[in-house]
């Protein structure tokens, strides 16, 4: 297996890790309470900051990890879905914003690579 393909391998594990098993451990592993704010954090804390970090990460080889982005926020609207058990459409705009963020910290971080 080739370099490049191993690194590809192992961002969609940690993004399937991230976007899509943690709003299972969120669903199911967190109290009433606790459970509100923990989907906060994860929806506006921890998977956009996630997203720009792919962006990131894709931008430096925009040749081979230019679908990165699209799996992440494909994978998160599988999760959303899967484990909270609505098919809510306030989900889409969610995947649709993280799909741009990690779009345009691409695009930045090609164009900075380029210069």
């Amino acid at each position: 297996m080739s370099e490049s393909r191993r690194v590809v391998m192992l961002w969609i594990g940690i993004t399937i890790t991230i976007m899509f098993f943690l709003p299972f451990a969120v669903a199911k592993l967190a109290s009433e309470c606790a459970g509100m704010a923990l989907c906060m954090m994860l929806f506006l804390v921890i998977n956009p900051l996630y997203s720009i970090m792919l962006g990131i990460i894709s931008g430096k080889n925009i040749k081979k990890l230019w679908h990165l982005p699209i799996i992440s926020a494909v994978a998160f609207l599988a999760g959303v879905w899967l484990f909270f058990g609505i098919q809510e459409p306030w989900f889409l705009i969610y995947a649709s914003v993280y799909l741009c963020i990690g779009i345009i910290s691409m695009l930045i971080t090609n164009y900075i690579k380029q210069k």
